[in-house]
């Protein structure tokens, strides 16, 4: 900052914030009458010196300093010496009534506080374990909404005094009977190519618009009566049409995937394009997660049907008579409806919203410094890395230990070789997955040259890229972040999510079958008592789901330990697989349901039948009718 010596003697002093003048040389008389000789002054940089280590000295040329140093600026420093001056002065008089007189100044050199517990440490913690828990917990909603359903319906027969007629209908669901009316066909199939759990193009938001609420407020008794009587689950808003389930192949092309984008991040730096990807890609996983649901609520309990009906003016109808009449606005409708199906106004505000907020999130990541100080930056960024871990997992599906072994095992070496293995490649021996998650890696530049000069490109970087969770170190006036890459949710959330299936179709068939639905491990002949792992865990109705989300969480608190101990990043896959895996593997061969849950367990592909299939081969009618008497031994009937 430079400013010219002007007539008005407090022009310097208001502009300089050191009020210190520093004489350039330059001579920049105007030739006025006077004579005056003006010279031009800059403002001097009065910045503390930051006391950060060469970073060119290697670890046997390091001492450690004991003579205690502080730097501190010039206005500190002019302080200082007219303190010392005004203790001379007294010492020069003859003190008079100033008691004072004479006494020295003492200096206490204090160094700042920073907090001995790193909390946002704890804090993403416990943010990884919530998001994987509830991408979990909800990829399996739908063998959970058919079961509510069939409770719900059973109860509306027995209140009505046909109990009778509940355990028929129940127990004809299980065997596969004529008398039970089947959903329509469906290409789902169990040989590990990719499926559709919905053949309509049309969006779920349409049933959901299409049959308001009742006003008497029996939404759920009629949704009973729908789920009953048409075999029909319609997914909730949070869930993909489309799911695709994982084989081996596909396992192993992911790692490469991943591998491939990683390198060409690290030697390309297209940062700012992941973050466009980034913005984009997850507004509308915001909307559906957040946003639909939330909405959806709020018009319900204001009793406003019209934003949840199509809009008329995008209508299949209007679209196609549109169309018939020719012309660019027929041939842009039927565009629209063949591409986005029926729109509501629902639609239209949910997704305005997301994409607004995508949009600034955006903004501030390309014009402000370090964006990653900025709450509303890193909460919008945290909120919508959950929203895309939910997508995820709600669409991309395993559903057998033997896909789920070969994935997280190549996970497993490949987290390893790219942060431990990669330092002993690269030139300067960085950690690719290091470099790319922070962009780039810390700065290069000196950070009081950084602070002078903030948009140098040697001042850049550091900044945590927009593929994880981050939190700011809460009272640490170092700054930095805690973070936690998606992928180590969203892979052992693929075991996750396929153990909460498991469970929740156990329980499905199970309550088919005419029981009620509460499932333990093991089949035939294990003890009905509770097992140490449902004590342990709190987990009274059994399962797999509950232990494995235990294990997840000590195996990121393992993580999170190792980073505090070692001072350095590290792959938190070698921790988390072992423990989920592990654990997995270990309670299944307990008991007896290894060889089942290794390929396509029973229990899934009977209640997918159900739910998805429409005519029922031969191949699944065996599958209902085995995983209906398994459901008798293996859960608790009442």
């Amino acid at each position: 900052m430079c400013v010219k010596y002007a007539a008005d003697e407090t022009t310097f002093v208001s502009a300089c914030e050191s009020q210190r003048c520093l004489i350039t040389g330059k001579n920049v008389t105007d030739g006025g009458s006077d004579g005056t000789i003006k010279y031009e002054a800059c403002c001097a940089w009065d910045f503390a010196i930051w006391l950060y280590q060469d970073t060119t000295l290697t670890v046997d040329e390091i001492k450690e300093v004991t003579i205690p140093a502080v730097y501190i600026t010039m206005q500190q420093a002019m302080e200082f010496l007219d303190l010392m001056n005004g203790v001379s002065s007294n010492n020069d008089g003859d003190g008079g009534d100033n008691n004072n007189s004479g006494d020295p100044i003492v200096l206490s050199m204090y160094a700042r506080d920073r907090p001995s517990v790193n909390s946002s440490a704890i804090i993403i913690w416990a943010l990884g374990v919530f998001v994987a828990w509830l991408a979990s917990y909800l990829s399996s909603s739908d063998y959970r909404s058919y079961a509510k359903a069939i409770r719900m319906k059973s109860h509306l027969v027995a209140r009505a005094g046909g109990v009778g007629a509940v355990a028929a209908t129940t127990a004809a669901g299980g065997q596969g009977g004529e008398n039970v009316e089947r959903p329509p066909p469906s290409p789902a199939r169990h040989d590990g190519t990719p499926r559709s759990r919905s053949q309509s193009r049309e969006r779920s938001t349409t049933a959901t618009a299409a049959s308001p609420p009742s006003e008497s407020g029996d939404d759920d008794e009629d949704a009973a009566e729908a789920v009953i009587t048409n075999r029909n689950v319609q997914p909730q808003h949070y869930q993909e049409e489309e799911s695709l389930e994982l084989d081996a192949s596909h396992a192993i092309f992911f790692i490469v995937l991943a591998s491939t984008s990683l390198l060409v991040l690290f030697f390309f730096k297209i940062f700012n394009v992941v973050k466009i990807f980034y913005a984009f890609g997850c507004s509308g996983a915001f909307a559906q997660v957040v946003l639909y649901p939330l909405l959806t609520r709020v018009f319900r309990k204001l009793r406003w049907k019209s934003p949840m009906r199509p809009m008329e003016c995008l209508s299949e109808e209007n679209a196609t008579r549109a169309a018939l009449n020719g012309g660019c606005k027929g041939k842009i409708l039927m565009c629209l409806y063949s591409f986005f199906g029926p729109i509501t106004l629902l639609d239209v505000m949910a997704n305005t919203i997301a994409y607004a907020v995508g949009g600034t999130w955006l903004y501030i990541a390309f014009t402000v410094l370090h964006p990653g100080s900025n709450v509303f930056y890193w909460i919008v960024q945290d909120v919508f890395g959950a929203c895309m871990c939910i997508t995820f997992l709600g669409t991309i599906k395993i559903n057998a230990i033997r896909v789920a072994a070969i994935l997280l095992t190549v996970a497993f070496f490949y987290d390893i070789f790219f942060v431990f293995v990669t330092p002993l490649l690269t030139k300067h021996g960085e950690s690719i997955m290091v470099n790319v998650a922070t962009s780039g890696g810390p700065p290069k530049a000196d950070p009081s040259w950084c602070e002078k000069y903030p948009s140098s490109t040697e001042c850049k970087g550091g900044e945590p890229l927009p593929m994880l969770f981050a939190i700011p170190r809460v009272g640490d006036y170092q700054g930095g972040a805690s973070m936690l890459g998606l992928g180590d949710i969203v892979l052992p959330g693929l075991l996750l999510s396929f153990a909460s299936r498991f469970d929740e179709a156990k329980r499905l068939m199970g309550l088919v079958s005419g029981g009620a639905g509460r499932v333990r491990n093991g089949a035939g002949g294990v003890s009905s008592n509770k097992s140490s792992w449902n004590i342990c865990c709190g987990c009274g109705q059994g399962g797999y789901f509950g232990p494995v989300v235990v294990a997840y969480a000590v195996g990121l608190a393992m993580a999170n330990a190792a980073v505090y101990l070692m001072q350095m990043g590290q792959p938190a896959l070698l921790y988390l697989v072992p423990c989920c895996l592990g654990t997995f593997v270990f309670m299944a061969r307990r008991n007896g349901e290894l060889n089942d849950i290794w390929d396509n367990p029973r229990a899934i592909r009977a209640a997918d039948a159900l739910l998805f299939g429409g005519r029922i081969e031969a191949e699944d009618e065996d599958d209902v009718r085995a995983s209906s008497l398994l459901m008798n031994e293996g859960a608790e009937m009442t």
